[in-house]
């Protein structure tokens, strides 16, 4: 194993090996951190089949930013279990670190899975002592059982069905369908797992009126539109149960994902555009176009939550595509979002539908004041749809421009600093 050179190549032509790669999360904070620092990132390292060694986060950066090429070191490498281990050298030595769970099923992997690595090379790999290693693989058909065990509660939770499961886990659907009725029936649950998906925690505070205010933004990923994640948890907690299924149509930068796996709610989310930071948990689909392809799991669905663009506050900002919803006209758009809320009804058989949406103001035509909720309630018409509840989600001055402001003296008008959340209840 030498390094051979410095290049740079195309950005497309890396190769991710998740099988030969350290089994951790893709962290999208991180990715956006690095994102806004490309220049002073260090090269990733690749081997001579362009196959990624090191830097799987600031690859993510680059991709995310639409850079064509990104620099990297070429190690020339004899073996797949040489890109493995180098990569979980690489990643103990300087990336974000293993936990000792992870560290844990590295050793298992690379001493069972028929790689031929000793002890000693395992200890040396991942910094830790050979009494280390010897305790990591004292249990080993413990631990991949555990693996597992986690690994179907993952996907169950992202709305995978069992036939997929059982496939990426290699069981049949009895040892699926065994360990999802043992999940949901909290026979195994941890005790922070349990407190978190009943809101015993002793900090929250449930919602008790129909105005949301918040200080700033809790979410951990940005992404343009992305709305504060604590009124869906609001949203969960009135409206859902644990293991309920939540349809998010505009995922945005993910938070629904983060939120459901805290409170134990399954998921199904999508995007026109996913984020590349979390394009491996975000379903690419149109709404406008299309349903989600739920089957027969559409009656465990308890909550849609639509947060879609707002129209020419978002125009462009997405894509130049007239079929995008923020470049639409104004009656398309309208049209769009009750035909979308209408066959999502047709489907969901209870719960609700929420949608959260500003009306437009500064960047209409004319500075004309849009209200889309009270044009999308009109419009939806639903004899099976009940308008539950109108809650006020306000921005905060901060949303205001000077010349905003300066406009607003000029003209005698009111600057829109609310947006409002509307709940329909599914009716019988």
């Amino acid at each position: 194993m030498r390094i051979d050179k410095y290049i740079e190549l195309p950005t497309a032509e890396v190769v991710y090996r998740e099988d030969l790669y350290p089994r951790m999360k893709t962290d999208p904070a991180l990715v956006q951190s690095y994102a806004g620092n490309l220049e002073q990132l260090p090269p990733i390292e690749i081997n001579q089949d362009n196959i990624l060694i090191d830097g799987w986060h600031r690859l993510t950066a680059h991709r995310s930013k639409k850079q064509e090429t990104i620099k990297a070191i070429v190690t020339e490498t004899g073996s797949e279990r040489q890109v493995r281990l180098l990569a979980i050298k690489r990643n103990n030595d300087h990336g974000w670190q293993l936990t000792d769970g992870s560290k844990k099923r590295e050793a298992i992997w690379l001493y069972g899975a028929g790689t031929g690595s000793t002890k000693e090379e395992i200890a040396e790999c991942l910094s830790v002592t050979s009494r280390t290693v010897t305790n990591y693989l004292e249990n080993i058909d413990k631990q991949l059982k555990e693996d597992r065990k986690q690994k179907i509660r993952d996907m169950y939770l992202a709305c995978y069905t069992q036939e997929e499961i059982a496939a990426k886990v290699d069981r049949d659907r009895s040892t699926i369908s065994e360990e999802i009725a043992t999940f949901v029936d909290f026979g195994s649950l941890s005790k922070s797992h349990e407190t978190a998906c009943f809101y015993r925690e002793k900090d929250f505070k449930p919602p008790l009126y129909n105005v949301w205010t918040f200080a700033k933004k809790t979410n951990e990923v940005t992404h343009f539109g992305n709305s504060e994640q604590r009124i869906l948890d609001n949203l969960l907690y009135l409206y859902t149960e644990p293991f309920d299924i939540v349809l998010d149509p505009f995922a945005g930068g993910g938070a629904t994902i983060d939120a459901c796996q805290n409170r134990l709610r399954r998921y199904w989310v999508s995007d026109r555009l996913p984020i590349v930071e979390r394009e491996h948990e975000i379903h690419q689909l149109d709404i406008v176009n299309e349903l989600p392809p739920l089957s027969n799991r559409w009656s465990d669905v308890a909550l849609t939550y639509l947060d879609p663009p707002y129209w020419k506050q978002a125009e462009g900002q997405y894509s130049e595509d007239g079929e995008d919803l923020a470049n639409m006209r104004l009656e398309q758009f309208t049209d769009s979002l009750s035909s979308i809320i209408k066959q999502i009804a047709q489907k969901q058989s209870r719960g609700v539908i929420a949608m959260l949406m500003q009306p437009t103001q500064w960047n209409a035509p004319e500075r004309q004041f849009t209200d889309h909720v009270f044009d999308v309630i009109q419009s939806v018409g639903n004899k099976r749809l009940r308008v539950a509840n109108r809650v006020q989600c306000p921005y905060s001055t901060q949303q205001c421009l000077p010349q905003m402001v300066d406009w607003a003296k000029k003209n005698n008008e009111l600057l829109v600093l609310s947006r409002e959340l509307v709940i329909w209840r599914l009716d019988d």
